[in-house]
């Protein structure tokens, strides 16, 4: 194999493919990033064996081949070379020449041949969705997902694709909240209803991936793994085992309060209160105090060892007083991710759930459980 490729290109499709390498393994092929030229293009790919990245983007071949290099080196050393034109050719002796300006360097390489080939792209619901709506989806629902090595639904997002309706829907919950986001895609193969339960890490890693500008990426769901394609790049993860639990039974279907509060001035205020609501007693740790009033909403909070906070805020509010206990870092989690100027807050009683939502949006809402405290 033999490429010409400017370092920037390189760079640049390096560092996407990396994220998926492999660090801990006894399978030392996954630890590289397989490089394959092939008329006029460079594909790299890497994988962890459940999740795996693949670019594609042009350069000038002038022998097709592959090769399979040591990612973390391969990717530092690429990295401090010169923005110049690069040169990869294969030795015969299991080496690699990068060459530049007047310089060069080896580096060894892996046998390719031991790389896991990547599933193709096939699946029988696949749908194209805006790019900007995936990323605002995706900051707002990956908030609720667990980490749980014992309850592995509980560490994913849940995709359920509803053509009759036109919309797919993202649900992430670790037990405690519950984050629900509404979209609409751009077109779809399917009749029929799809859902797929996708690992909150290929989900971040998909978010940092593409690109922040307009465009669409397509979604293919198959029967153990989904794809992402946008461009040149390919995501793929293997889906999670399980059910996810029928999370449209926890969510309530009226309320007896409902505040409206500019959504900086709560968050500025939750956040001074959680972080006093600092206790070594875990189950006290984090718990902030809502005391609705007619016209306020006032925020307690405390810790033995710290002190005690109080904090009174004007708001618009419909129904009834009501006194309620919260994680305080999951109500500031979810007001951080909402973009709208004032944020409403619906309750039903005092170990209901808490629906929180952006003013004027219906497409997203999150479900906080209040805490029972003595």
């Amino acid at each position: 194999m033999h490429i010409l490729c400017p370092q920037p290109q390189l760079v640049n499709a390096v560092q996407k493919v990396y994220r998926a390498v492999a660090t801990t393994t006894t399978y030392h092929a996954i630890t590289g990033i397989l490089l394959q030229a092939h008329e006029n293009t460079l594909t790299l790919q890497g994988t962890d064996l459940d999740l795996g990245i693949i670019y594609t983007f042009p350069v000038e071949v002038i022998e097709e081949g592959e090769l399979l290099l040591p990612a973390r080196i391969f990717t530092e050393m690429v990295r401090r070379l010169p923005p110049t034109s690069l040169s990869l050719q294969s030795l015969q002796d299991n080496t690699v020449e990068i060459a530049y300006q007047q310089s060069k360097v080896q580096l060894n390489s892996i046998d390719a041949s031991q790389f896991p080939l990547l599933p193709p792209v096939e699946g029988n619901f696949s749908f194209t969705v805006a790019i900007t709506a995936l990323k605002d989806a995706i900051r707002k629902v990956t908030i609720a997902a667990g980490n749980d090595d014992l309850r592995s639904i509980f560490n994913g997002v849940l995709w359920e694709l509803e053509p009759g309706e036109n919309r797919f829907n993202l649900v992430a919950t670790d037990t405690h909240r519950l984050a629900v986001y509404h979209g609409q895609p751009e077109d779809s193969t399917s009749n029929e209803t799809a859902t797929a339960l996708v690992p909150c890490r290929a989900m971040n890693e998909l978010a940092r991936l593409l690109p922040g500008e307009d465009g669409l990426v397509k979604i293919t769901i198959g029967e153990s793994q989904i794809y992402a394609q946008h461009e040149g790049l390919t995501l793929y993860t293997r889906l999670l085992n399980g059910k996810f639990p029928h999370y449209q039974q926890v969510i309530p279907t009226n309320h007896i309060t409902t505040i409206e509060i500019a959504t900086r001035d709560l968050l500025d205020t939750v956040e001074r209160a959680t972080l006093l609501a600092r206790d070594e007693n875990k189950a006290r740790a984090h718990i902030i105090i809502l005391q609705v009033g007619e016209k306020s909403l006032k925020i307690t909070s405390e810790a033995a060892e710290i002190g005690h906070l109080e904090e009174e805020l004007t708001a618009e509010i419909a129904g009834q007083p009501l006194e309620l206990a919260l994680n305080g870092r999951y109500l500031l989690e979810t007001l951080r991710v909402i973009d709208t100027e004032n944020v409403i807050l619906e309750l039903l009683a005092p170990l209901k759930p808490v629906v929180v939502r952006p003013a004027g949006q219906e497409n997203y809402f999150c479900l906080i459980l209040p805490v029972r405290i003595g």
